[in-house]
C-alpha cells in the first residue's frame, strides 16, 4: 500500500479497504483521482480474495467532491469523460456484487455524496458533514442521485436537499435515514470493522444474490437517470454562471449567479 498514491487499497481478511488520498484536498476529485478509484474498484470487485469493500477518504475527510481549481480548464469533451466516468463508479459499487461500505467521516459533499449514496451502507463519525452542493457551483447531480437519492430520503427532503445546496450534519443525516450507523469519530474504524466482520459472518452466496435482487429493480431507473444527467449537466456546462462559480470559488468570494 503505498500513501504517495491518488487511492490506495489493501485487502486483508476478506475486506478491501479502498482509500481516496488526496488529504490537503480534501479528497476532491480531480480527473487523476477518478480513474485510479475506477481501477481500484475493478480489482476489488474481480478479486475472488475479496468479500466486502469499504470506501472511506485520507485525513479526516470522506471526499470534498469535484475538484473546482481543474474542472476550470476542462473541455466539455473532457468533462463529459470525467462525468461518464463518475458513473461508472456508481455502477462498481452499487451494481457491482460485492457489497460496499462508505466510512464518512468530515465531509462528504457533492461528487463524494454522491459516492457515499452509491455504496450499500453508510457507517459514519458525529463529524461528518454531507450534501449535495452543486446547485452553489452552478452544476447539476449525477451518479445516480436523482434515482438513489429520493429512494432513501423521499421526494420531499430530496428536493430540499439538491435545491437548496445546504450542507449538514450527520444527526440530520441519521434522521433522513441516510446512515446505518452513528459513531463517535475514534469508534469509526472499529464500526466498519464490526459490520464488515459481521457480513462476511453471513452465507456469501446469499449476500451476493440478495445484494442483485435488491438492485434489480433500480438497475433500469439508473441508466435512465444517467443519460438525463449527462443532457442536464452539458446544459449547465459553459453557463456564465457555471464559470462564475469556479472564479469565485478560486477567488474565495460568493458567486453572482445570473441566471445564464
Amino acid at each position: 500500500m503505498s500513501t504517495k498514491s491518488l487511492v490506495y487499497s489493501s485487502v486483508a481478511d476478506r475486506i478491501a479497504r479502498v482509500v481516496m488520498n488526496r488529504p490537503r484536498a480534501l479528497n476532491a476529485m480531480s480527473r487523476g483521482m477518478i480513474t485510479e478509484l475506477r481501477r481500484v474498484l475493478e480489482e476489488a470487485q474481480s478479486n475472488p480474495e475479496v468479500s466486502v469493500i469499504v470506501l472511506s477518504g485520507a485525513g479526516n475527510n470522506f471526499c470534498a467532491g469535484d475538484d473546482l481549481k481543474e474542472s476550470e480548464k476542462q473541455s466539455a469533451e473532457d468533462f463529459m469523460a470525467l462525468i461518464m466516468d463518475l458513473q461508472r463508479l456508481t455502477r462498481l459499487l452499487l451494481l457491482g456484487e460485492k457489497p460496499t461500505i462508505a466510512a464518512v467521516d468530515g465531509y462528504a459533499v457533492g461528487g463524494g455524496f454522491e459516492l457515499a449514496l452509491a455504496c450499500d451502507f453508510r457507517i459514519a463519525s458525529t463529524r461528518a458533514r454531507m450534501g449535495c452542493v452543486e446547485a452553489r457551483v452552478g452544476m447539476v447531480i449525477t451518479g445516480g442521485t436523482t434515482v438513489l437519492l429520493p429512494q432513501l430520503v423521499g421526494q420531499g427532503a430530496a428536493r430540499e436537499i439538491v435545491m437548496l445546496a445546504d450542507i449538514f450534519d450527520s444527526v440530520y443525516a441519521q434522521q433522513l435515514g441516510l446512515l446505518h450507523r452513528l459513531v463517535e469519530a475514534e469508534r469509526l474504524d472499529a464500526e466498519v470493522q464490526t459490520f464488515s466482520e459481521k457480513l462476511l459472518s453471513r452465507a456469501p452466496l446469499a449476500v451476493r444474490e440478495s445484494k442483485r435482487l435488491l438492485n434489480r429493480p433500480l438497475e433500469h431507473e439508473l441508466e435512465r437517470a444517467f443519460q438525463n444527467e449527462i443532457e442536464a449537466i452539458m446544459r449547465c456546462f459553459g453557463t456564465a454562471d457555471a464559470r462564475e462559480a469556479s472564479v469565485a470559488f478560486r477567488e474565495k468570494r460568493p458567486a453572482a449567479f445570473q441566471g445564464r
